[in-house]
């Protein structure tokens, strides 16, 4: 059966604290970062493991042991927290925690490399312990940082990215704003090299905040996000810590 990649188009809210809700250990993962209980499909936010939904028949790599990770931790009593709206399909992203656990779904999975960090909330400072989990997992080889198939792009070989969700390191040539968007060029010719832009509305938000697009000008960045074929590589900026400052 063929499926569509489905990236969760959810705009980022702020996440509370509470956890009020509670799902009894009947619910069933559908992939590592996606689970069913009752009639309800909830998505962990701010993570991403490798997708349920993907065009053909074969599943990704690592997706089945991503899959068994999450069930594992299914098996006990889960409070959940929703995170963000409902996409429009009607999945709810949250943050979930084994009942009486200190440490979330979010960080055991990407600890042990089942999931990569997809940064969607305002919940910043979650996000940074979450991208700190990561790199220990990237360093030691750790779950689907093993594999080749999650393996880092450099930027001049953005294209080998294009057509799914990738981390892509390089040094931006140029930082400018050009009519509605803002962008991060890694080459001289924009047409055929890796470029990460964002909506000029995002740009002005996050200079409020104290995110400047434009200081990355000459840095060495990692960016993740979906890789498209849009003039060449690119990948559209939605939430400002899809960039890692490496220098």
């Amino acid at each position: 059966m063929k499926r569509r990649y489905l990236l969760g188009g959810v705009l980022a809210l702020g996440v509370s604290r509470s956890f009020a809700q509670t799902i009894v250990p009947n619910a069933q993962a559908l992939s590592g970062s996606r689970f069913l209980a009752g009639d309800v499909e909830y998505l962990l936010a701010d993570v991403m493991a490798p997708p349920l939904y993907v065009l053909g028949d074969q599943a990704p790599a690592y997706f089945e042991r991503s899959r068994i990770a999450l069930q594992a931790l299914l098996s006990s009593r889960v409070d959940v927290e929703d995170a963000l709206p409902p996409t429009r399909w009607g999945v709810k992203p949250v943050i979930v925690k084994v009942a009486g656990a200190e440490e979330t779904l979010q960080e055991t999975l990407t600890r042990a490399g089942a999931v990569r960090v997809t940064p969607q909330t305002e919940n910043h400072d979650f996000i940074r312990r979450l991208l700190a989990l990561e790199q220990e997992a990237r360093t030691g080889k750790t779950g689907l940082w093993a594999l080749q198939d999650y393996r880092i792009f450099d930027a001049d070989k953005a294209y080998g990215a294009v057509g799914a969700y990738n981390l892509i390191e390089g040094t931006v040539l140029r930082a400018e704003k050009h009519g509605s968007r803002f962008y991060l060029n890694f080459g001289e010719d924009f047409r055929e090299d890796f470029t990460a832009g964002a909506a000029s509305r995002l740009y002005t938000r996050w200079l409020k905040s104290g995110v400047d697009l434009a200081a990355f000008d000459g840095a060495n960045i990692r960016v993740r996000g979906f890789v498209e074929a849009i003039n060449g590589p690119s990948i559209d900026l939605k939430h400002p810590l899809q960039i890692e400052r490496l220098d």
